[in-house]
């Protein structure tokens, strides 16, 4: 069973592969904000706890500071948030309960030791590349340069995979190492061409890549509620780590 330090430690760790453009520590908190655009960039990591003041009127400090960004203030929450309470409070001041998501984890041999069962594009990210990255996203087009702000500002190598069918774009990925962790996003497959071995493809030939940068351990992040993704994960070795939530106050 992994323990509530190794899971600050990752939550902490995948912060940085989807960084906001304004962080703050405060009591230990980590205060993010991103102009509104995704939640992972836009609510607090409550991973330590430094306070010496009752936990709600720090909860009331950050609520203010989102309102001031017209922004809804919104909690990152794990197993291991601090202080102990802290998501029964949230709760109790009306934030709802929103977006349960796992996080899934495997040994990266067992990833690349899979073969492609499509031909897999590798590409630097760059501003084509990440056109290619949000081929046919119905996202909002504000939101959609708030994600290429966000991925332009990861550290670390990052490439963009793409899978060609019928000279239409079948699938994407993104995929990002940072020490011996390789991180996959974004991993889509296009309607018309879904069932095929995309998303696996996609996934595969991010591994091989990431392994050769010296990564031994993937992971990924993915919405419980999203039983075809949690399907194709399993079938590829991937098992649940932890699970995280929001916490999400309406304004």
């Amino acid at each position: 069973m992994v323990s509530e330090s190794e899971i600050a430690e990752l939550e902490l760790l995948t912060s940085h592969y989807w960084p906001a453009r304004e962080i703050v520590t405060y009591k230990g908190w980590v205060i993010q904000w991103n102009d509104g655009i995704t939640w992972r960039a836009n609510s607090v990591l409550p991973n330590e706890w430094e306070g010496t003041v009752e936990v709600e009127k720090v909860v009331d400090y950050v609520i203010e500071m989102y309102k001031e960004k017209n922004t809804q203030p919104a909690f990152k929450m794990s197993p291991a948030s601090q202080p102990l309470g802290l998501d029964e409070l949230l709760e109790k001041k009306a934030f709802a309960k929103r977006m349960v998501t796992h996080v899934q984890t495997v040994a990266i041999q067992e990833l690349s030791c899979l073969d492609p069962h499509l031909p897999v594009d590798l590409f630097k990210v760059n501003s084509e590349s990440l056109n290619v990255l949000m081929h046919q996203s119905e996202r909002e087009r504000e939101e959609i340069e708030g994600r290429k702000g966000i991925i332009n500002r990861i550290e670390g190598a990052k490439n963009i995979a793409r899978v060609m069918m019928h000279g239409k774009i079948a699938g994407v990925g993104l995929g990002v190492v940072q020490k011996d962790w390789l991180g996959l996003f974004s991993i889509r497959t296009m309607p018309e061409f879904r069932r095929r071995g995309v998303a696996w493809s996609v996934n595969c030939a991010l591994a091989n890549w990431g392994e050769d940068l010296g990564a031994n351990r993937a992971f990924l992040q993915v919405e419980a509620e999203n039983r075809p993704a949690l399907n194709l994960y399993k079938t590829m070795g991937f098992e649940t780590l932890y699970t995280y939530w929001y916490r999400i106050l309406e304004i």
